[in-house]
């Protein structure tokens, strides 16, 4: 899921498609830029040359000059992930950090398990850093209120406490789903999905057929 400093205040991300790129849409740690990791936890299509095109003063970072700079949106917004409004640290707890009761009072239903998940320094908050890892993301995005989404979570289906998501677990809620798809979407080619596999950005396209 990347991030050198901590965000006191940043503006929450709409990271959709069809919403205007600024500097806020990528900033994480509220340093008023965009490293090209921060830029790709948004746009994964984002290639390092792309970057480097629009960083025009090759300081490995775009400005808000260069991010509103002609042509740079059309590169920035293709392929956007859709993940709900992530929020920021300090709209959740108004400091630097977020408890478990925190985040689950601004995204409803988060379980233990997830916290855990996102709390990758298992220090029992959660940090900026943590908050924007693509993991986090991933999950966050689907516990926004009226959010949505087709891909269910891996709790969820993985009946035999492994870890994994076995064809057989995922056609109990994607019925048509077969050996086929789940090749597409199982990159490691271990016959099963794992947390990172089931929440990649292009696996809701092939789920979400399967329903």
């Amino acid at each position: 899921m990347k991030i050198l400093a901590l965000a006191l205040a940043t503006t929450a991300i709409a990271a959709t498609a069809a919403s205007a790129m600024s500097v806020h849409s990528f900033d994480a740690n509220g340093d008023r830029f965009a490293t090209y990791s921060e830029v790709t936890n948004v746009n994964p299509t984002v290639t390092r040359d792309q970057f480097r095109t629009l960083d025009v003063n090759r300081d490995g970072r775009l400005s808000a000059k260069e991010i509103d700079a002609a042509g740079a949106e059309a590169t920035l917004n293709r392929g956007a992930r859709d993940i709900g409004t992530i929020r920021s640290i300090n709209d959740i707890s108004g400091g630097r950090f977020a408890t478990y009761s925190q985040l689950e009072a601004a995204y409803p239903g988060l379980t233990r398990n997830y916290f855990r998940e996102i709390d990758v320094n298992r220090d029992n908050r959660v940090s900026s850093t943590e908050l924007y890892s693509s993991d986090a993301q991933a999950i966050l995005g689907r516990h926004e209120v009226g959010g949505g989404g087709v891909v269910v979570s891996l709790n969820s289906v993985d009946t035999d406490g492994s870890g994994f998501a076995s064809l057989a677990e995922l056609q109990s809620v994607y019925r048509h789903l077969d050996a086929n798809d789940l090749r597409q979407i199982d990159t490691n080619r271990d016959g099963r999905l794992s947390f990172k596999e089931l929440y990649a950005p292009d696996v809701s396209s092939v789920l979400g057929t399967n329903k």
